[in-house]
């Protein structure tokens, strides 16, 4: 452990032997981190993907510059699948620590692959399309284009969570368990996957209580009867009954006989006459179902061939975006090649700035948390290391009188730091030599409105009274 005022090596001391310091705060603070990172890798060694990401983000509160635990967090979001955020975490890491880091084989792992990261793009497309399917009540859409997904990227944890959610819907609660029980294996301890397979447990339970196989009616027969199956029939017998022998058994076999040339004259025509209408009922509903299921399979065939085209299309387009034959240049390329360069030659932030002007406000809108956050992250970074470099240039500029170029720059400052009166005073001075008295009148006005208290004020005043 270092100082954190003079960088000397700190003995066990509560102070710093070189500078006098009181380390004994500081020294917690390392402790505590370095504490929750043993946690975070102690639960990621068992499994418990989301427990290791709660602490090891906890461990970079304590100390965001803890490479070992922001690799591994980037290794954990990696494990669940979520590409995007763990090349984040292995960028800020190797923007800490540029020499003898292994995030750098991380990320040329993912780099130095096109098809990987081809890859990796398509499983996110695929997964918002299928959310689209499901604001649009296309279930089934969305369950092909969730198992797609998970063919290809087998440790998205968000669309096992999705499908089981489709799969209830569907009432098809088996389907559904065994979804979350494979989310499990790779997140043991995911609250989101416990809470939806507590439910299913207990929706499976409420089925089988109340009509599921094996209802037990029979035990709701009175104990006074005898039942058996017979084939597919269920026969109830009395129990106890006695055969009356004698005369009355001829009486009743008469009797009998009498009623069965009744029921064979009154019920027996008239039934298989019944049955017969009802076998032809039948084979007019199971043409009829046939039909509507062969109707049924026709729409999703079309629905199917819609989902092609419109993922032919957008291959199509990608393609086209990466071997550059619509002119145009991948927006996320920019940002990993402003990455690159910063990283590689953090001396020259000018190229930084100028690649990362070049995505657009409309691609930045839509971009993902993670992408936003490493952009502001470069564009914050370079800005400021960038801008010593801008003032030297447009203070050039000016001494040679281009006031073009001198311009040029001083837009550059002024908004990199827009709150200066210093470099606008420095702007309107190159507009007015250059001959355009109105932009210098302009910014002459805004400093006079904005920073009244200011000693450029008084001078800005002054050139306006003096047209």
């Amino acid at each position: 452990m270092k100082c954190f005022v003079c960088g000397n090596r700190l003995g066990p001391e509560d102070i710093c032997m070189s500078c006098g310091t009181d380390i004994r705060t500081y020294r917690h603070i390392m402790c505590m981190s370095n504490m929750l990172y043993n946690d975070g890798l102690t639960k990621a060694n068992v499994r418990d993907i989301s427990g290791a990401i709660i602490s090891l983000n906890e461990s970079l509160k304590y100390n965001k510059q803890n490479i070992d635990a922001r690799n591994l967090l980037g290794l954990c979001y990696f494990e669940r699948g979520e590409v995007v955020p763990a090349l984040s975490e292995w960028i800020i890491s190797k923007n800490y620590e540029s020499k003898k880091n292994i995030a750098d084989e991380y990320i040329n792992f993912l780099q130095n692959n096109p098809a990987r990261l081809d890859t990796i793009n398509q499983t996110i497309k695929k997964y918002n399309q299928a959310l689209n399917y499901c604001y649009q009540n296309s279930q089934d859409l969305a369950i092909v284009q969730l198992k797609k997904v998970l063919s290809i990227n087998e440790n998205l944890i968000a669309g096992y969570q999705l499908l089981a959610l489709l799969y209830i819907e569907g009432r098809d609660y088996e389907k559904a368990r065994r979804t979350l029980i494979r989310a499990l294996r790779i997140d043991r301890n995911d609250t989101t996957t416990q809470r939806y397979l507590k439910e299913i447990n207990n929706l499976i339970t409420e089925q089988a209580a109340n009509g599921g196989p094996g209802d037990g009616n029979a035990a709701l027969l009175p104990q006074e009867i005898i039942t058996y199956q017979n084939g597919n029939d269920t026969i109830i017998q009395p129990v106890g009954v006695k055969e009356k022998r004698g005369f009355s058994s001829i009486i009743n076999i008469v009797i009998g006989l009498v009623i069965g040339i009744a029921i064979s004259w009154y019920l027996i025509l008239p039934g298989k006459i019944e049955l017969a209408t009802k076998e032809d009922s039948e084979k007019f509903m199971a043409v009829s179902e046939e039909l509507a299921e062969e109707k049924a399979s026709h729409q999703e065939s079309i629905k199917e061939a819609e989902t092609v085209k419109t993922e032919n299309d957008e291959l199509t387009r990608r393609v086209e975006e990466l071997t550059g034959t619509n002119g145009a240049t991948s927006e996320n390329d920019r940002l990993l090649r402003a990455a690159q360069m910063y990283l590689e030659d953090p001396e020259s932030p000018g190229a930084v700035m100028d690649e990362l002007s070049q995505i657009g406000p409309d691609h930045l809108a839509g971009a993902s948390d993670a992408y936003k956050e490493l952009y502001q992250e470069l564009s914050d970074a370079a800005s400021t290391d960038a801008l010593g470099g801008y003032i030297d240039k447009a203070n050039s500029a000016l001494t040679t009188k281009d006031y073009k170029t001198a311009i040029e720059y001083y837009n550059k400052i002024c908004e990199i730091a827009p709150d200066n009166p210093d470099h606008l005073m420095d702007l309107a001075y190159a507009y007015r030599e250059s001959g355009d008295t109105e932009k210098a009148n302009e910014i002459y006005n805004r400093i006079v409105t904005e920073y009244p208290d200011s000693a450029n004020a008084s001078e800005a005043a002054e050139y306006l009274s003096g047209q």
